[in-house]
């Protein structure tokens, strides 16, 4: 076997330092060129990792800034949707001012309701009844009291009472009772019976009643009393006196829907009608909305199980019926012809816009006039007319397709505020989870912000089409209404999402200042200095030299003894 090389401890000595050398001279070349001190978890564990996580953290909220970035443009449509829907209803409302213009421009006068006032010098402010020199009235007494009963033409009533138990909580001295203090009391009674009617005083103090309905058909009267009736405040004392007074109709062309039924010889002169048994009942539709069925037999209305009943006795049922159903109460009104047999419903309010629909229901067995159960060619359609003499030019029915083409555009608007497939301002159900928009502002979704998606069509904002073209006052008012509302609607949600959009651009610029945090923080962990690792480069370079000069003069003894050796 060959003998191991046998090498000098010096030529040993300057080997291993260049080896040393190298190794470090690598490791400076590296750092220079990742210009990263700390490349792999041997270089430094803790620094390595701590940069790692921080460098993910970023990683993970960069990601994020892009949803961000996509919610506030898909706010930013949502409000420029509500600008331009703003300016549709703006628009939509001019064309219902012009429509009322229209109407207040034209010959004749609206439907009044019913108004029944006290009778002259019975004055609440002291001339003519027995109020004070100041105008108050005293009802401290256990007997003082003033009490009437309030009646309609549809069945309501309302009895008013005056006494010591009704104004005690609600006035400032029971012995000097304001006329102010009476009306309100009055009108929260009223109100408690349905708000069929309103109290108010006159210029000179008399107290006055108006209907809610409007037309002939209302109709007021002021009756009832009695012993305890002791405080008068403008109809007496004791019994009163019935008062009545009945509305007018309008004078501008408009009509009610009416639907008369055939006549029926029995319910005429000869009264010998008979529900004993059998059933009469009829169906009952006002517009587009649902049927009621008016039961008429003896089982629904014991006042029917005669077997003389005339038309004013069949009518006085319905009306009960109709009074009895809060949905049409004061809408429709049944009227009677005793001489011809007939019976008539027709609506209360004029227009265009009413219709009333007649039949017979599905058990009737007696006619009134609509048929029996099966029977459709008695039916009866009633139609009304708006006011002529205001729409004669068909200006109202322009503006009213203008206004109906608006609301169009409007649903339209709505529909197309959308970014990135979601929508602010459109959804097709009522759950407001369907357009919510959720934006995340941390990794883990601890952070976040729900933004809650309206519904601004036109249905949304609650504006309905027309349908009766503008033909009545009434319509035109319920239109403007709705456009008050859903402006101020419109005005709220704009300030929500303005909220809402403050609070995503805050944490968008906060998600990137923690991003450049985390990036300068990881650098900081990793970097190297540049200064310094050029520096050990030429110092590493210089001592390899010298490493290199050694070895070689380690080796000349050897050399020496080859010299000899030749």
């Amino acid at each position: 076997m060959p003998s191991e090389i046998t090498l000098s401890a010096a030529t040993r000595q300057n080997l291993l330092s260049l080896q040393d050398t190298a190794s470090l001279l690598a490791t400076t070349q590296a750092r220079l060129s990742t210009q990263k001190k700390v490349n792999s978890a041997l270089d430094n564990p803790v620094n390595y990792f701590a940069a790692q996580s921080m460098t993910a953290r970023s990683s993970d909220l960069m990601s994020l800034l892009d949803g961000i970035s996509n919610g506030i443009q898909t706010v930013q449509a949502a409000n420029q949707g509500i600008t331009r829907i703003q300016g549709l209803v703006d628009s939509a409302k001019s064309a219902a001012q012009q429509a009322l213009a229209v109407q207040n421009t034209a010959a004749g006068s609206t439907a009044t309701g019913a108004v029944v006032a006290a009778a002259n010098g019975k004055s609440l402010l002291g001339t003519g009844t027995g109020a004070a020199a100041d105008g108050t009235h005293d009802y401290s007494g256990t007997n003082a009291a003033s009490s009437f009963t309030l009646t309609d033409n549809f069945g309501n009533t309302a009895s008013i009472t005056l006494d010591r138990a009704h104004l005690g909580t609600n006035v400032r001295d029971i012995t000097k009772v304001t006329s102010t203090e009476i009306l309100t009391q009055i009108n929260q009674q009223l109100s408690q019976a349905g708000g069929f009617a309103t109290a108010s005083l006159t210029n000179d103090g008399r107290l006055t009643f108006t209907s809610a309905v409007t037309g002939v058909d209302a109709k007021l009267t002021v009756g009832g009393g009695g012993a305890a009736n002791t405080v008068d405040v403008g109809f007496g004392v004791g019994t009163v006196t019935a008062v009545s007074a009945s509305g007018i109709d309008a004078t501008d062309g408009s009509a009610k829907a009416n639907a008369t039924g055939a006549a029926i010889t029995a319910l005429g002169i000869a009264s010998n009608f008979d529900l004993t048994s059998g059933d009469a009942s009829i169906t009952l539709q006002l517009g587009n909305g649902l049927s009621k069925t008016i039961n008429l037999n003896k089982v629904a209305d014991a006042s029917l199980g005669s077997a003389t009943l005339k038309a004013q006795d069949i009518a006085n049922a319905i009306n009960k019926q109709l009074n009895a159903d809060t949905g049409i109460s004061g809408k429709v009104i049944a009227t009677y012809d005793n001489t011809a047999g007939t019976i008539a419903l027709r609506t209360t309010a004029a227009g265009g816009d009413q219709k009333i629909t007649v039949t017979s229901a599905a058990a009737s067995t007696k006619d009134i006039g609509f048929g029996t159960g099966g029977d459709v060619t008695k039916a009866r359609i009633g139609a009304g007319a708006g006011a002529t003499s205001a729409n004669g030019t068909n200006q109202r029915a322009v503006l009213a397709q203008q206004f109906n083409d608006l609301l169009t555009q409007i649903s339209m608007a709505a529909q197309d505020a959308r970014f990135q497939g979601v929508n602010l301002l459109y959804r097709s159900g009522s759950d407001p989870r369907e357009n919510t928009l959720h934006l995340t502002f941390n990794e883990k979704d601890t952070s976040f912000l729900d933004i809650k998606g309206v519904k601004f069509d036109a249905a949304g904002l609650g504006i309905t089409q027309i349908t009766g073209n503008f033909a009545t006052n009434d319509e035109v008012k319920t239109a403007l209404s709705q456009l008050t509302n859903a402006a101020s609607t419109l005005r709220t949600q704009a300030s929500t999402f303005g909220s809402n959009m403050t609070v995503v651009q805050n944490r968008q610029a906060l998600t990137k200042s923690i991003v450049n945090i985390l990036d300068v923080g990881a650098s900081n962990l990793t970097i190297a200095d540049l200064n310094e690792e050029t520096a050990n480069q030429k110092a590493l370079e210089l001592r390899n030299s010298l490493a290199i000069s050694a070895l070689s003069l380690a080796s000349q003894a050897q050399q020496g003894i080859l010299q000899l050796l030749r």
